[in-house]
């Protein structure tokens, strides 16, 4: 069977997860978590995207990113890995073969509030896996930057963080509210299973309005055949 094209859809972010081949766990070091780090503004210029959040843990990374058409992703990926694996397997040779998972999961997020939970899921990655429990000192994560600890220019505000406040302290002010407010179970859940089935990740009237702008379906079909229509006598 065919693997499924990736999900695009204009004008709407997209949550990227790379996972360590066979489970096994990537960063094992600080220059490995800080390479991977510094390369991402470089393989995000060079491919013509922009990042607007991500985390690093050792298990693996999340990127939530801006892109214009459907390849973009794939492609920066790929940019991403050329620079990072030869690097990292000299480091660790442990590592023996390939880095990472051969097929990289994703998802399309509606913009707006959606979009603020998708970039507080990618942060907080570290924290699911019980690898902190601070964001803010954690130095792997763009939350720091995001809540006004520290400064990385090089990232792209979403609109949705944009519309925090109208000064860049209001902004980091509420989004560190937003944080420790966090979002219920079902939208974790619901997100989750998104990026590792490759569906968008929005409202129900959303879906309607961009279905078919989408490069393929952006939801499962129902099972079983349409019903027919009535025949007019």
């Amino acid at each position: 069977m065919a693997r499924q094209a990736r999900l695009f859809i204009p004008e709407c972010p997209v949550v990227l997860e790379l996972q360590g081949v066979g489970g096994q766990d990537v960063f094992k070091t600080r220059e490995a978590f800080a390479f991977f780090r510094d390369r991402l503004p470089v393989s995000a210029r060079e491919e013509g995207v922009q990042v607007h959040a991500y985390g690093l843990a050792t298990v693996g990374a999340m990127v939530m990113l801006q892109v214009n058409d459907a390849q973009q992703a794939g492609r920066f990926v790929q940019n991403l890995n050329r620079h990072f694996s030869p690097v990292i397997k000299d480091a660790q040779p442990a590592l023996g073969g390939p880095v990472w998972e051969p097929r990289f999961k994703s998802t399309v997020v509606q913009p707006g509030s959606r979009s603020l939970k998708a970039c507080l899921f990618v942060e907080q990655l570290a924290l699911r896996v019980h690898q902190t429990l601070d964001l803010a000192t954690y130095p792997w994560s763009s939350y720091a930057a995001h809540a006004g600890v520290v400064n990385e220019a090089w990232l792209a505000d979403l609109p949705s963080y944009w519309a925090l406040g109208n000064t860049p302290f209001e902004r980091q002010s509420r989004y560190r509210q937003f944080s420790e407010q966090g979002f219920s179970e079902r939208d974790q859940r619901e997100l989750s299973e998104c990026i590792h089935k490759g569906w968008l990740w929005s409202d129900d009237a959303f879906f309607q309005q961009v279905d078919l702008l989408a490069n393929r379906s952006a939801r499962p079909r129902p099972r079983g055949r349409p019903p027919k229509a009535e025949s007019v006598r």
